[in-house]
């Protein structure tokens, strides 16, 4: 009896969180200041075409697309988690803002290529090269190796 009644929480706990996954569509007005700011610096004459606000239980982040094929990801606090260029290079005032060891890495030892994505995670940056290389660095610009 015990597992029938533990498995029947266990089932409506997860149907609960379930329920609360969902994508809608916002406008500019509804992004954190931040993510405006992020998308006025460095995108300045870009147009925004649409935003998707995903929440998932209790956490939220948006993605916004832009009018040049760039897309942006930021946290629910308007923090930038990733920005996707495509094809297209990321631009400089971006590459700025990442630990210079990156830089110096991509430049000294893949000059040929472009940063066409920039992803933030926990523990370092994932770098996307235009020609489907991806690079790990730790959060100090340390190279880590390649993602498979």
């Amino acid at each position: 009896m015990k597992n029938i009644l533990f498995f029947a929480a266990m089932l409506a706990f997860s149907a609960m969180f379930t329920a609360c996954e969902k994508d809608e569509m916002i406008s500019e007005s509804e992004l954190p200041q931040s993510s405006k700011i992020f998308i006025q610096t460095h995108f300045p004459e870009v147009a925004v075409t649409s935003i998707v606000k995903e929440t998932d239980g209790f956490d939220k982040d948006y993605t916004v697309y832009l009018a040049n094929g760039f897309n942006i990801d930021f946290d629910r606090n308007g923090n930038w988690d990733d920005v996707d260029g495509h094809i297209n290079a990321v631009p400089q005032s971006i590459l700025d803002l990442l630990p210079a060891g990156i830089i110096t890495y991509v430049t000294t030892n893949l000059s040929q290529y472009q940063m066409v994505e920039v992803n933030k995670e926990r523990h370092g940056y994932e770098i996307g090269l235009n020609g489907a290389i991806d690079l790990n660095f730790n959060t100090d610009g340390s190279f880590r190796g390649y993602d498979d």
